[in-house]
């Protein structure tokens, strides 16, 4: 009878860098939100630098264009391009900038972002 060769088995060693998981950073207000004045370069960072990233921008440009009607979730989303969650995620961003602000299940531009 032949002798097979044996075939060496990896194991989970190749696997080491996606068993430590990546840090998360969510987005804080910067210190001048609170103000009233927005620096838009400061605000639209990407998430990494602290801020709330650039495609956020897109939704709230959007929804500074709507004015008193404001928008939905959903009608931004149909909008923007951009799935649901994201845009729940850019507005509650928007929101801790103090740029948007929800009443009745509709959002709105800050009246002090609207420039």
């Amino acid at each position: 009878m032949p002798m097979r060769k044996r075939r060496k088995q990896k194991g989970r060693r190749h696997r080491r860098v996606n068993r430590t998981p990546r840090p998360v950073t969510r987005t804080r207000p910067s210190e001048s939100a609170g103000t009233g004045a927005v620096d838009e370069k400061i605000v639209f960072r990407p998430v990494q630098a602290g801020g709330i990233g650039r495609p956020a921008e897109r939704t709230w440009q959007h929804l500074r264009t709507c004015g008193d009607t404001g928008a939905s979730v959903d009608e931004l989303s149909g909008v923007v391009g951009y799935q649901r969650a994201t845009i729940t995620r850019h507005v509650d961003g928007l929101a801790a900038h103090h740029l948007a602000q929800q009443r009745d299940g509709r959002w709105y531009a800050a009246q002090a972002a609207a420039h």
